[in-house]
């Protein structure tokens, strides 16, 4: 018995090693005649100081001045890493939420100026780079893929990386495919995947992040992740293949980054903008016949429905969700001529 629980504990470690991945950055760094590529991020099996087992060796001490040079160290910031590294990777992996800090130092050799390039940081991970001396000369953030020049390299020669490591937010949306749904059994014909986009509250109503997800067939729900969006108001678009893009509520809603939101749009007409939604039975839907996705449920989708009539498969025209297109599809869409995507 003994045995078997040490085996227990070890299964789980190595369980979370597993899934908590290494994160790993490269940044190139160029004075224009010379480069090298420096990286950073997270591994489960790091320290803060110097770990061989992931190739981070301590350097030998800069070159002199005219020689070009580049390398994380650990001065200011209180990591161990003696003279500096090629690679400095923390506790963590792609489970991590919070912030780690960096250092980079630099030199020119024959160049002038020195520019760093990145590409495919993940987009739940922001780099805020900062001059090491007052913090303002140089301050500002990046993601994604991208360049920045220092055209000072001799007065400014290292740089703070602040690493903001973000868990997806969480958006558990309750929402009925009118055509799906089937108000004797309470249930939906099929499960069926929507996407959700959250929009900015204010005009132009840009988008900011979306996901998808499967919506439940008993439960009505999906859980959707969403990567990008800072905390703030946003509103909630929903969208499905044939379903009428549907929007949540007057003002939007208060989203806290790397937290929950539950959201129903079943239990009240209120919860869409402008009321866009269809009472069946005792619950709301959205409406079902939009084919062609262009946010009006008119002839064009009617035309399009009747030139597929007899088809099968996963088809827009399939408005119930029974894998083929009949009569049935066709008199739910010609309920809903006429209704419209409503929007701020």
């Amino acid at each position: 018995m003994h045995m078997k629980k040490i085996f227990l504990i070890v299964l789980i470690i190595s369980a979370s090693v597993t899934f908590a991945q290494q994160i790993n950055i490269p940044i190139r760094v160029t004075d224009g005649a010379a480069s090298d590529t420096v990286r950073f991020g997270l591994d489960p099996t790091a320290t803060d100081g110097i770990d061989p087992s992931l190739n981070e060796f301590e350097l030998p001490p800069s070159p002199p001045s005219g020689i070009f040079d580049a390398r994380f160290v650990g001065d200011g910031i209180g990591i161990p890493i003696g003279q500096g590294m090629k690679r400095d990777y923390r506790a963590g992996g792609t489970n991590t939420s919070g912030q780690r800090i960096h250092r980079l130092k630099y030199q020119v050799g024959s160049g002038s100026s020195i520019r760093l390039s990145w590409s495919n940081i993940p987009t739940n991970i922001t780099v805020r780079m900062q001059d090491i001396v007052v913090g303002f000369i140089i301050d500002t953030t990046f993601t994604g893929t991208g360049t920045y020049l220092l055209t000072n390299p001799n007065g400014i020669t290292s740089l703070k990386f602040t690493v903001t490591y973000y868990q997806p937010t969480l958006l558990n949306v309750k929402l009925i495919q009118e055509g799906l749904y089937l108000p004797l059994q309470n249930i939906l014909n099929a499960s069926d995947t929507c996407r959700l986009y959250l929009r900015q509250s204010v005009s132009p109503f840009s988008i900011v992040d979306s996901a998808k997800s499967v919506i439940d067939s008993n439960t009505f729900t999906g859980s959707f992740f969403l990567k990008i969006a800072p905390s703030g108001t946003y509103y909630l678009a929903v969208k499905h293949r044939n379903g009428l893009e549907t929007w949540s509520r007057t003002g939007g809603e208060a989203i806290i980054r790397e937290d929950t939101l539950n959201y129903d749009f079943t239990d009240d007409s209120s919860k869409a903008f402008g009321n866009n939604l269809k009472l069946t039975e005792t619950i709301y839907c959205i409406y079902s016949g939009d084919c062609n996705q262009d946010g009006l449920i008119n002839s064009t989708d009617k035309l399009q429905l009747i030139g597929k009539l007899g088809s099968d498969g996963y088809i827009p025209e399939d408005i119930n969700g029974n894998g083929f297109v009949n009569a049935i599809d066709r008199a739910t869409l010609v309920s809903n001529l006429g209704r419209s995507k409503i929007t701020p």
